[in-house]
């Protein structure tokens, strides 16, 4: 099946692409030569014009039918792609392309290179593609410092890492690398660097195709961290300055810098042995090619992009966590209702849930331009004497935690309680 779609993959590249300049084509000039050669020495220069439609079927395909990271780029990422690799390998063509392209008198044929590149020739594009990071796909390992995650317990896995401070070590990095490369104890964490450096807490290291893929990936593990804090400690930050960024190990090295990877929590997040049940449960679904435990990743997802600090932001971010695991296409609010009601309990009955589901329309669909003006909001005040933000807050936690990880986590106790029930007499 590869080889079939490496071989359809080529035929639609070649007809794709002309001698030609007309409307309807991108240009696509470069410098040419053989593996190990210099281009501005001994190669060659070629314009090909790239027809956009056929030039877009031909990422399409590639999205639905090769290495599975494509499918997390955009299309215009996948073409840019798919024109590197003709670039990078038009040696393979080059001749056929000369001589395919030239009427005479210095005339460029209006053709596909699909009608004169010989039969061998693409046989040989077919086996060159289907050995490339586009049908096969490429693992990198991106490293993500991280600020408020304090890691007692280091845990690994063939998907990513959760380690202390120094522990980005050469035996977790990819070949190619020495210990006098690294300086775990900093960002970037290149021993070699003239910059600014900085001390993270701890590091994540997620294996992926790329860095694209690589930061789905962390938004999914951080969201599943982000349901460890106490509920009221969830969103309770402080005004500590943090920094954020990544470092890519792919053969070079190279550093992005970045906003910080979690909200400025008030209290550090510890990982320790008792985590690494639910670790790995994560690790397990994080590469699952299930359909069920993609959409809890993707609720995961959501759930780290709504822990921010404005409520109202949040809001509508959290009900997309919700509709990730329960919505059920024509049904979401009866689906949602009928899911959660188990396991809020009695006092979370089927109106309490249709009104507060009510106020997702609300925000949603331009009824009110935030939460708080919503007239729903004000009536689940008065109703039920709670916040219906912070309700939403406490149920989607709740949910995911029972429906992704059951009884492997568990959040967290207030990290003052003691104090508070001494001072106050009561539980939180």
């Amino acid at each position: 099946m590869t080889i079939s779609n490496a071989g359809k993959a080529v035929d639609m590249m070649l007809d794709a692409m002309f001698c030609q300049r007309t409307s309807g084509r991108r240009q696509h000039s470069f410098m040419y030569n053989k593996p190990g050669g210099i281009p501005f020495v001994g190669g060659a220069g070629f314009e090909v014009n790239y027809d956009d439609r056929r030039l877009l079927k031909a990422a399409l395909f590639m999205r639905r039918n090769a290495a599975p990271h494509l499918g997390s780029l955009s299309v215009g990422d996948v073409e840019k792609a798919l024109t590197d690799f003709i670039r990078d390998n038009f040696w393979i063509i080059g001749n056929e392309a000369w001589n395919g392209c030239l009427l005479g008198a210095g005339q460029a044929r209006d053709a596909p290179f699909s009608e004169f590149v010989s039969v061998s020739t693409k046989e040989r594009l077919v086996e060159t593609i289907v050995v490339s990071d586009l049908f096969v796909e490429p693992r990198q390992l991106v490293a993500f410092p991280l600020v408020t995650v304090r890691v007692e317990e280091e845990f690994e896995c063939s998907t990513f890492f959760l380690v202390r401070a120094d522990g980005l070590k050469l035996s977790r990095m990819p070949p190619g690398y020495i210990d006098a490369d690294l300086q775990s104890d900093s960002f970037p964490p290149f021993r070699r660097w003239d910059g600014i450096r900085r001390s993270p807490s701890s590091w994540l290291g997620v294996w992926a195709g790329t860095a694209e893929v690589a930061k789905r990936h962390r938004a999914a593990i951080l969201g599943a961290m982000a349901l460890l804090p106490h509920r009221l400690e969830r969103y309770l930050f402080s005004g500590r300055t943090l920094f954020g960024g990544f470092c890519t190990f792919a053969g070079s090295l190279s550093v992005t810098t970045g906003d910080p990877h979690t909200p400025p929590l008030s209290e550090d997040i510890v990982i320790g042995k008792a985590d690494h049940e639910w670790l790995t449960i994560l690790a397990d679904k994080l590469v699952s090619p299930t359909k069920i435990e993609k959409r809890q990743m993707r609720a995961l997802e959501y759930f780290y992009r709504a822990w921010v600090p404005d409520p109202t932001r949040r809001f509508p971010t959290l009900f997309g966590a919700l509709d990730a695991i329960y919505g059920d296409a024509g049904k979401a609010t009866q689906s949602v209702i009928e899911a959660v009601g188990p396991i809020m309990g009695s006092a979370y009955d089927y109106d309490r849930l249709k009104l507060l589901l009510g106020l997702r329309a609300s925000v949603i669909h331009g009824s009110a331009p935030n939460v708080y003006e919503s007239s729903d909001y004000h009536k689940y005040y008065e109703r039920y004497e709670e916040d219906a933000t912070r309700d939403l807050e406490l149920i989607v936690a709740r949910c995911l935690q029972a429906v992704i990880f059951g009884s492997a986590m568990q959040e967290r106790p207030h990290t003052h309680a003691v104090l508070i029930k001494h001072h106050t007499g009561r539980d939180v």
